[in-house]
């Protein structure tokens, strides 16, 4: 009974905590990227297009600057409850109804610390470290804005063609501000912190970049928005999932009829093209399936989550390569953990699950339909452009599958015990990286397999 009483409780905040950050961010988008440029710089008597371009080009770090605050304040008070849950403990419950502003409090509390650098360290790198470890996660949000939004036109900027590469390679730079700040710290605890963070990454890094690899290689393109549109289709108009990277193997079988290029279903394509399409397609669907946990492993040790919180490991290292930061330092540290944890689920999401789109025929049920709003709909919609629906639906799908995965990270670390240094090892040189080799090359001649039977029904010339 407790126990229903602090689900009840934490679903409430949770709902409430997402509509303040969505509408938040919604709100400041809106200001700056629509109403700005269409209506306050004209009543102002500036009509020079250029300002209305720079506007819309801020807008996505705008959106980013306002959003990561907020949601990583939301995300910590969302761990500290989801861990409540699981081993039947009430969670923050002081400050605030049910405990809904206490880690507002613990913000407002580490801005106001002193700021200590200890003695003998490097004052400077001791500086940039936090800084370096959290800047990479603003830079490394942007290209999923334009995939986020359904490729909104004010995050249209941040679309890039390499926009997958983009955010790999942002994100593979934190784990230079952690072994900066174990180095700087003149402490062993903190110098070993950071070197096992740099041996994890390295290790880690592999699988998990060969798993966005081969889905690229499915989708054919590193844009973002073209992989999630890839994977449009709901569970009504498709055999096996709804959404998502196996979705997404459906674009991948095209043939060329006369000059009709369609996609064929997966099944209908292997029905119609021999046995060795059927078996090329299973093996595709399997291995996307093994690639998908392997980001999944291999996300949680680049962020350092339980099992493989080696660098902050608190029964060994007292805190690792945080442990002696205080005051704002160690807020940016804390801020940009719960930041790189919603931006490895979120590539998930774009990656795997097929970002906004919904699998189930929702949208004609929510209340944005011309028919529903009424008068209200040209004024809104059209006039104003203040709810865009397809962006909306998107926007609220991206957001529930990723805190699904949050709430999943959160349930890893109130079951999973941590690793040791040698297993931590072992398990990313001997089984990860093996696995994610082999389920590849396995991808690659599947995918030559089905396109064989593509181009030449029955596999021969």
């Amino acid at each position: 009974m407790r126990n229903s009483a602090e689900i009840r409780k934490f679903s409430t905040i949770s709902l409430v905590w997402l509509s303040i950050t969505f509408l938040a961010v919604w709100a400041v988008c809106w200001l700056v990227g629509i109403a700005l440029p269409l209506f306050l710089l004209p009543a102002l008597g500036i009509t020079d297009p250029i300002w209305g371009e720079v506007c819309k080009a801020i807008t996505p770090i705008v959106a980013i600057l306002v959003f990561i605050p907020i949601n990583a304040t939301f995300m910590v008070l969302f761990e500290r409850r989801g861990l409540a849950l699981f081993t039947v403990r009430s969670g923050p419950n002081r400050v605030g109804p049910d405990g809904f502003l206490q880690t507002a409090a613990d913000a407002l509390k580490l801005l106001l610390k002193e700021d200590i650098t200890p003695r003998g360290a490097d004052i400077v790198l001791h500086t940039l470290a936090p800084i370096t470890f959290f800047a990479p996660s603003i830079f490394a949000a942007l290209p999923l804005l334009a995939a986020v939004t359904d490729n909104h036109p004010i995050f249209r900027i941040v679309n890039l063609p390499t926009g997958i590469f983009y955010v790999l390679a942002a994100s593979s730079i934190p784990v230079v501000g952690i072994v900066m700040g174990g180095w700087a710290s003149n402490n062993k605890y903190s110098l070993v912190g950071g070197l096992r963070s740099a041996a994890q990454a390295i290790s880690y890094e592999i699988p998990l970049v060969l798993s966005i690899i081969a889905m690229c290689m499915m989708a054919k393109t590193l844009d973002v928005v073209q992989i999630v549109q890839q994977q449009a289709g709901g569970f009504w108009n498709w055999n096996l999932f709804g959404g998502g990277a196996l979705r997404g193997l459906d674009r991948f079988l095209f043939y060329n009829n006369s000059d009709n290029v369609r996609a064929l279903q997966i099944f209908d394509f292997a029905y119609g093209h021999g046995i060795w399409s059927l078996v090329g397609v299973v093996l595709l669907i399997i291995c996307t399936i093994i690639m998908a946990l392997l980001y999944l492993t291999g996300a949680c040790a680049e962020i350092n989550r339980i099992p493989f919180d080696l660098p902050e490991a608190e029964s060994e290292l007292v805190s690792g390569y945080n442990t002696e930061y205080s005051g704002m330092k160690f807020a940016i540290f804390f801020l940009a953990e719960f930041t790189n944890l919603f931006i490895v689920s979120s590539i998930f999401v774009v990656m795997f699950l097929g970002g906004g789109d919904c699998p189930l025929p929702f949208e004609r049920m929510l209340p944005f339909s011309p028919a529903f709003m009424g008068p209200l709909y040209p004024l809104l919609v059209e006039k104003l452009q203040l709810v865009d629906p397809a962006t909306l639906f998107a926007a609220l799908w991206i957001i529930i599958k990723t805190y699904l995965l949050v709430f999943f990270a959160i349930l890893i670390r109130g079951t999973l015990p941590r690793f040791r240094i040698d297993q931590l090892m072992d398990f990313g040189w001997k089984r990860l990286i093996p696995l994610a080799l082999i389920t590849f090359m396995v991808m690659v001649f599947a995918r030559e397999m089905v396109h064989v039977q593509m181009v030449f029904p029955g596999g021969t010339p």
